[in-house]
């Protein structure tokens, strides 16, 4: 009598049990096929959230010894000789902005992005790291602090065509590629195709 009863608890429990297996089944594969990130306004709006598109940060000292001194039509005015040294350090962000990336196909498991450009996004001198040296003024000509500010800005443009021809944008290539590729992944794709132009 009790064995019964046992079976016949297992034969109303096993229906149920499949019914559950069934939905998790159903619900597991629904949610694979249909990727949220489907929408292509979403994966961009993800990546423009929770990617930090400064995907290369370069610091370096630089030092300038800056000789000058006044003139009217390339003639030299004299006792307005002024010279000096700066010395500073830098910081150099390079990476890409929102609207250089473009989708170009999106199934839901496979992505293909363009990235239209790299680029330095900002570049900026630490204030507490300038030093000025070695100040020779004239009597007609002295030192203006906006015109430190504006050598300093001159060797900015410098220092940055020189890290470019070294290979900069190259590295704001592959940083990008890769912090792309690991958002992309955990949000569910599963072929991550990016290129740049």
């Amino acid at each position: 009598m009790i064995k019964r009863k046992k079976i016949n608890k297992v034969l109303v429990l096993l229906p149920i049990l499949i019914l559950i297996i069934t939905l998790g089944f159903t619900i597991k594969t629904f949610i694979n096929e249909n990727n949220e990130y489907e929408d292509n306004t979403k994966v961009l709006s993800t990546i423009s959230q929770v990617l930090d598109l400064n995907t290369v940060k370069y610091t370096y000292s630089n030092i300038v010894a800056v000789k000058k001194d006044k003139s009217i039509n390339d003639i030299k005015i004299p006792f307005t000789e002024q010279s000096f040294i700066i010395k500073y350090e830098g910081i150099i962000n390079g990476g890409i902005k929102p609207e250089d990336i473009h989708i170009v196909e999106n199934t839901g498991k496979k992505i293909k992005i363009e990235v239209e450009q790299c680029r330095i996004l900002d570049h900026y001198i630490d204030d507490e790291k300038l030093y000025v040296y070695d100040v020779k003024n004239s009597i007609f000509n002295k030192l203006d602090t906006n015109e430190i500010l504006s050598d300093i800005s001159k060797y900015k443009d410098e220092y940055e065509e020189k890290i470019i021809e070294e290979g900069f944008i190259n590295e704001i290539k592959v940083s990008t590629k890769t912090s792309l590729s690991n958002l992309l992944k955990n949000i569910g794709y599963e072929e991550i195709i990016i290129t740049f132009k």
